[in-house]
């Protein structure tokens, strides 16, 4: 097997603003071309008139599915100590709630992912790219959601953030980690400050509390209310550019037991 390394291997692809090979010795050889395949045309709606040829279709709008790409690559460590160190590291990274946001330096893209799957891994302790290192073959299966492709610009442009998705809890569970992604989309930037903000409520008036506001990775807690609590995720970069997304937590109510009976019965069961 040949592992072809050239240049410096930091700043290739970022992972919720994280390098993957500065913190995670993770490298990646292929993944570029997926992530340039085109996305898949959802089905059009179609109406197969029989007094006409052919058919109809509305074409006013069109929609897209999510494709499925896969980045293949080493993890490679100086000791067995540091492999299972980064190992441990990469998969905390993939399995936390939320999706992420991958930058590619390649493409100048950044495409928002959840992790799938890791097929086929292979260990290596010693290759003649890399003597006395671990060395092992991780492919990485990840789902990338719809996004435009963004034409690259010179000018510095502001980071890219998601919230994470909407949320849905049930009482009398009242509490829950949110977590937001972010991603330069130009190398040269990086994210210094992340702000989470409880906007407001339906119905209004509805209180919640947000700890670590100033993190990824919010604890909210005291949704003790059915309603939808709206919050607000803000990065800012390096740059001083920064960009906002928003999310909600919809809190049910908790359910009636089947058995229990609102009301005395009339008559005796006994």
């Amino acid at each position: 097997m040949q592992v072809f390394v050239h240049g410096d291997l930091s700043g290739q692809y970022k992972i919720g603003g994280l390098d993957l090979w500065d913190n995670y010795n993770y490298f990646i050889e292929t993944g570029s071309d997926d992530l340039l395949q085109l996305y898949k045309s959802k089905e059009v709606y179609s109406h197969d008139w029989k007094g006409q040829n052919g058919k109809q279709y509305d074409l006013s709008k069109r929609f897209f599915e999510d494709k499925i790409v896969t980045l293949s690559g080493y993890l490679i460590a100086n000791t067995k100590e540091q492999f299972w160190t980064k190992y441990l590291a990469i998969w905390d990274l993939f399995k936390s709630p939320g999706s992420r946001l991958l930058y590619s330096n390649e493409l100048e893209q950044t495409f928002s992912v959840f992790y799938l799957d890791s097929p086929n891994p292979k260990r290596f302790t010693r290759l003649q790219e890399f003597p006395d290192k671990v060395v092992m073959k991780l492919d990485i299966q990840l789902q990338v959601m719809f996004m435009e492709f963004e034409s690259p610009s010179s000018v510095p442009q502001p980071p890219i953030v998601n919230a994470g998705g909407n949320k849905t809890i049930t009482l009398p569970t009242n509490q829950l980690t949110i977590s937001g992604a972010s991603a330069t989309p130009k190398g040269g930037a990086t994210i210094i400050q992340y702000s989470w903000e409880y906007n407001y409520s339906i119905p209004n008036g509805l209180t919640a509390t947000l700890t670590l506001a100033n993190t990824i990775s919010p604890k909210v807690a005291d949704l003790n209310t059915p309603g939808v609590y709206h919050f607000f995720f803000t990065a800012v970069d390096s740059n001083g550019k920064q960009s906002s997304d928003n999310m909600t937590i919809t809190v049910l109510p908790e359910p009636v037991s089947n058995n229990s009976f609102p009301y005395t019965l009339p008559f005796n069961l006994a």
